[in-house]
């Protein structure tokens, strides 16, 4: 059994895997992946994205959308952070054997961000400002993002807030084809899927990302605590590590000479880390604990009773996932520090919890 587990969810072979090229304004981009396997057929187009595009073209980017923290079904743009995609892709998972065949899957969606308003004296080419503009975006489009939450009482008509995601986790620099990458990762707190992201900076207002939207699959598992304990993750991150280890990215004479000059001034390559706050993590703990019964049914309880995980069992694996977890090429961890938000005041909401 425990053969099977570590086979299964099954990865997409590599046996069929070609070298990805794009040129990007002088700049040379490559990695290795299979091609795509869409689980659910043509729902999506993927790999469209043509190989070589204008980076500097401003007309070809879009403003990014966030979630409306009043009407929880409304998607807003914020233009001050426009992005252009370069490549998207998703890769199916295999299942256990003699069940189902769907185990999941892993979608890729690489694009660049361009920081309009940006401070003149600033450049992302310094990491302190690499990471706090990455912090912008995950606070808009992550920890902006909440659900109304669980009310078992008719009669009370409050409106809450609660997140969906716990982040940014074990955010750490790593070494990748030739340059410096911060890397993090999120943690659903209801049904999404797990996240993990790379970002580096090309120029003094542009960032390249690399997002990897992990979906796993499980029988009895309606929510993030119930999927963990179902499905490791084992190889869905190892699938994605193995193109990120794959990937080079060569910048153009000019964004390359820039970028040394830059890297050369005082503090501008060191290697700061952030992380999610004590309060954060006692809030994800009661907001999974209370989700934990979502789509899960445990065959030795009563239907009419709960089926919600004990808060130790839940308070236990987020206190696991909070720690470390070094990749192979990244850099010994150092300052952690706060980050505050760049967000306009009347964007940022505090989540309501509500506890009884």
């Amino acid at each position: 059994m425990k053969f099977i587990k570590e086979i299964f969810p099954r990865a997409p072979s590599f046996r069929r895997a070609r070298k990805i090229e794009k040129n990007l304004s002088g700049c040379q981009l490559s990695f290795i992946a299979p091609p795509y396997s869409d689980p659910f057929s043509s729902i999506e187009d993927w790999e469209t994205e043509p190989d070589s595009i204008d980076i500097f073209n401003k007309s070809a980017y879009h403003s990014i959308e966030y979630k409306s923290a009043k009407d929880l079904d409304k998607h807003i743009e914020y233009p001050n952070i426009k992005v252009i995609g370069l490549f998207s892709s998703i890769w199916a998972f295999k299942s256990m054997p003699f069940f189902s065949s769907y185990g999941g899957a892993v979608r890729c969606g690489i694009g660049i961000a361009s920081i309009d308003d940006l401070p003149i004296n600033e450049t992302l080419l310094d990491n302190k400002t690499l990471l706090q503009e990455v912090f912008r975006r995950y606070d808009l489009t992550r920890l902006q993002n909440f659900n109304s939450g669980i009310n078992s009482d008719f009669f009370d008509l409050t409106q809450y807030r609660w997140p969906k995601y716990l982040g940014p986790l074990n955010s750490q620099w790593v070494q990748q084809g030739g340059l410096d990458w911060l890397y993090l990762e999120t943690q659903p707190l209801v049904s999404d899927p797990d996240s993990i992201s790379w970002h580096t900076a090309i120029s003094n207002k542009q960032i390249l990302s690399c997002y990897f939207t992990i979906i796993r699959s499980g029988s009895n598992a309606g929510n993030a605590f119930r999927i963990n304990q179902r499905t490791p993750w084992d190889n869905y991150i190892e699938f994605v590590q193995r193109i990120m280890d794959s990937l080079k990215l060569k910048l153009s004479p000019e964004l390359s000479a820039h970028r040394i000059e830059v890297k050369s001034q005082p503090g501008a390559n060191s290697k700061p880390i952030f992380g999610c706050t004590p309060q954060q993590i006692e809030d994800a703990k009661y907001v999974m604990q209370m989700w934990s019964g979502r789509g899960y049914r445990d065959s030795k309880r009563d239907k009419n009773e709960s089926h919600r995980a004990s808060p130790k069992e839940v308070s236990e694996f987020i206190d696991k996932r909070i720690q470390p977890r070094p990749l192979h090429n990244s850099y010994p961890l150092e300052e952690k520090i706060e980050v505050i938000s760049r967000l306009p005041p009347e964007l940022i909401q505090k989540p309501f919890i509500g506890r009884k």
